[in-house]
């Protein structure tokens, strides 16, 4: 019989915390000014702390970067996955797969979602990191889309494709949280009105 995993001592769960309020903070910051224009001061100030404190929970600003990347993959992508995994019709799944991308992006993660969507970064193992995870989020997309549409070409896919990417990478750049539409109901629009792309092709 194997061991139960033990459970996080006070000291580490307060660790876990601050560690993730510094990933939000800096991935603001990176989505904010660019990787290049952001620093660890930047990040410490977001916080009310030094700059040299960071170097307690990361070694460097690529370490950081990364830990953004890596967390917010995890669980943009595990939430997606589980829709994916739904036994539904395809043209539901892809629907609800579009829904849950947007409120990832202007309710629940809007500081992550620029960081792997559209923030260009200069160092190339990272940017490698940045392609990997944009690969794995299309693969989601467009494997639901392939059975949605299963007679359609595949340059004819790749049109429609990109312009859902395009249409929801950039989201961030116009939506106003405090206008009048909520983010469920944008959420259900733009979900509504990617799908026709693909229902309009059947």
């Amino acid at each position: 019989m194997t061991d139960a995993p033990a459970t996080p001592s006070r000291i580490e769960r307060k660790r876990a915390q601050r560690v993730a309020e510094l990933e939000r903070a800096a991935a603001r910051l990176f989505a904010q000014r660019g990787y290049d224009r952001t620093n660890f001061e930047d990040v410490a100030a977001e916080l009310d702390l030094r700059g040299p404190s960071l170097y307690h929970y990361f070694s460097s600003k690529d370490d950081l970067l990364r830990r953004c990347l890596r967390s917010s993959s995890e669980e943009v992508l595990g939430r997606l996955r589980a829709i994916a995994d739904t036994p539904a019709p395809p043209a539901d799944l892809l629907r609800a797969l579009f829904r849950e991308q947007v409120l990832i992006e202007v309710r629940d993660f809007p500081e992550f979602a620029p960081l792997f969507l559209t923030m260009p970064v200069s160092v190339p193992d990272i940017r490698e990191l940045v392609l990997e995870v944009r690969r794995a989020h299309a693969a989601i997309f467009e494997d639901v889309a392939h059975r949605v549409v299963d007679g359609l070409g595949p340059d004819a896919l790749r049109v429609r494709m990109s312009v859902v990417f395009g249409a929801l990478a950039y989201i961030p750049e116009w939506y106003d949280p405090a206008g009048s539409l909520a983010p469920e109901a944008l959420a259900d629009e733009l979900a509504d009105t990617l799908l026709a792309l693909f229902s309009s092709s059947r």
